[in-house]
């Protein structure tokens, strides 16, 4: 067990710079540690596909599974990983650009948006990203778009349990007292609720399995022209390709492929004859 947040994270292999200054006690460094091992799980887990063993979720795991390892050091490797993924370097850009460490260290800051009082853990605990996009989503789910999104006892992080109340502390704590979740405001200002989407038409929804947002979606057709196609082994957006089907897909999202396009077809043609009766 570590002694100190210096202790602690030296042993993880972080630089001890760069541990935000809010971060005062062991408990906190372990929680907001933690959360950035669950949001980048979250992102490795949208981006599984297709399978294999390059996957980063693959990768991921292969660490922390590894018994040979202490906690602290499963948690060094696993940072070094980050360190080195493009797709991770997009999303915190400050990981490629930081002229002031040696990098025999990792950045622990470069989790942080952008802004005053921010923190590892955001208003998403699926992953604000850094830097100035970090700042606009960590807004985004502070405003209008509010995921209630907790680790429960059955998950492999830490048990941590999201309230509203929580949520509103954080975001005013970041953007002042005016700024207030409104978790229903879609639904009563834009009127995306279930029985309007019953009124609605033609809509398809395309839900990749291995996706943990797949649980938001709806999996079964609601109408006869509201949809839903799922795909055992797709991720996320893994049926939005710009190169179609091709040997690199599974066998599902080429079927997916054609599916789409058929429905999609069929819908226009329909477009094309009521139009041309008015």
């Amino acid at each position: 067990k570590a002694s100190s947040i210096a202790d602690a994270v030296q042993r993880m292999n972080v630089c001890v710079a760069t541990v935000p200054s809010y971060i005062d006690s062991l408990e906190i460094l372990k929680e907001d540690v933690m959360m950035a091992v669950g949001f980048t799980f979250a992102d490795y887990d949208m981006d599984a596909y297709p399978p294999g063993p390059d996957l980063g979720m693959y990768k991921a795991c292969q660490i922390f599974q590894n018994d040979k390892l202490s906690p602290l050091k499963k948690l060094g490797k696993f940072f070094h990983m980050i360190e080195e993924d493009p797709e991770e370097q997009s999303e915190f850009p400050s990981m490629t650009n930081d002229d002031d460490l040696t990098h025999d260290c990792f950045d622990l800051s470069v989790f942080l948006p952008d802004g005053d009082n921010a923190r590892i853990t955001t208003s998403d605990w699926s992953g604000s990203g850094g830097g100035n996009d970090g700042k606009s989503w960590d807004f985004q789910l502070c405003t209008l778009v509010v995921d209630p999104i907790g680790f429960s006892p059955e998950s492999m992080f830490p048990t941590r349990r999201w309230t509203y109340e929580a949520l509103t502390e954080y975001c005013q704590s970041r953007y002042g007292d005016k700024v207030t979740p409104k978790p229903y405001a879609l639904v009563e200002e834009f009127k995306f609720s279930y029985e309007d989407l019953k009124r609605s038409s033609r809509i398809l929804f395309t839900n990749g399995m291995q996706d943990m947002w797949h649980a938001g979606s709806y999996l079964d057709d609601v109408t006869d022209s509201i949809l839903a196609l799922n795909f055992e082994n797709g991720a996320h957006h893994s049926d939005l390709s710009h190169v179609g089907p091709s040997d690199n897909d599974t066998e599902d999202i080429r079927l997916g492929f054609i599916q789409i396009t058929n429905i999609l077809n069929d819908w226009l043609n329909e477009v094309k004859e009521e139009a041309g009766k008015n």
